[in-house]
């Protein structure tokens, strides 16, 4: 049983140490040379890890392919950055690390954004003492674009404070699921205008894909109220970033939280960072030392799998057929 573990030209990711510890003892391993011949670094490995998903190159797949890998392991949740359709092309099983995993970072993220906008934060530092109006948080309505994993752990923290709870899913749970979490309304995609209009904070939580992407809109902005706070965790391209920076530019929006942008990292004159209603991090919120911990320990998870004989977990190869 051997396990390559890709490393890009520019040298190896920071979670590298990570990977060392989750795996030490257990499997040998050795980290690809990007200057060393191709085919022969491939020899005997049946699984490879590829940090991030953005060092796999066709040319590495087929080299994989060759040499008779068993798994493709990818250790972010997102795969719009992994050519998918490729590995279900050669049939070579892909897996990744399920959003379960940075779950509560991005929630905690979520949280904080809801608190800043609704206690004027970013306001009250500027105006220095003077008194501000704020927002109490009960009663205010929580919009969840997806229901899974961070959404979840945002409703868990969300609902104490006395937001109410609204989620679009294209999955229908339980309603004994629903229930844990307090969701007071739960719709499929056909739905999503209701949402879009009862929300006080708007948070995405969905993968991205042919049908998320831009999800909102021009005409989902306009949906919104005017008092309303947008919060992206998720992916940039989930947002029409011009639509979004007209409607806040012109009050049609309270603000928005974002941690990921069409463009990253986000341009030095982009817009966005000349509006005084908005909070922008880069794409930071799942950045924390325990995420990469765990995803690593996923990872060597799904390796201890193979070397059983058994099928690996979260396979997206599978999940998109």
């Amino acid at each position: 049983m051997k396990v390559l573990y890709l490393r890009a030209p520019s040298g190896l990711d920071d979670a590298y140490p990570d990977f060392v510890e989750a795996i030490e003892g257990q499997f040998p391993f050795e980290v690809y040379d990007p200057d060393r011949p191709m085919a022969e670094q491939f020899e005997g490995v049946e699984v490879v890890i590829d940090p991030g998903g953005a060092v796999g190159t066709r040319a590495l797949i087929d080299a994989g392919l060759a040499a008779g890998v068993k798994l493709w392991q990818v250790t972010t949740n997102g795969t719009d950055h992994v050519d998918v359709a490729y590995f279900l092309e050669q049939g070579l099983p892909l897996a990744n690390s399920p959003g379960r995993l940075s779950a509560v970072p991005l929630a905690e993220h979520a949280l904080m954004w809801i608190l800043c906008f609704a206690k004027s934060f970013n306001k009250n530092r500027a105006a220095g003492w003077q008194r501000e109006l704020v927002v109490e948080l009960a009663g205010q309505k929580l919009g969840l674009i997806g229901f899974g994993a961070s959404a979840r752990e945002l409703a868990r923290r969300a609902w104490p404070l006395g937001l109410q709870i609204m989620a679009i899913d294209v999955v229908e749970f339980p309603q004994a699921e629903l229930d844990e979490f307090h969701v007071e309304f739960l719709g499929g995609p056909e739905q999503l205008d209701h949402v879009l209009a009862q929300a006080d904070y708007l948070s995405l939580h969905v993968h991205l894909n042919a049908t998320t992407r831009q999800i909102i809109d021009r005409r989902a902005l306009g949906l919104m109220k005017p008092s309303a706070v947008l919060i992206n965790i998720a992916r940039g391209e989930l947002i029409d970033e011009a639509a979004l920076v007209e409607a806040l530019q012109k009050g049609e929006l309270k603000g928005a939280g974002l941690d990921v942008f069409e463009e990253e990292p986000l341009p030095a004159d982009h817009p966005l960072l000349q509006l005084d209603n908005v909070f922008l991090t880069p794409h930071s919120s799942g950045y924390t030392p325990q995420t990469p911990r765990r995803r690593m320990e996923a990872a060597v998870a799904n390796v201890e799998r193979i070397a059983k004989g058994q099928p690996p977990g979260d396979l997206v190869t599978e999940l998109v057929r």
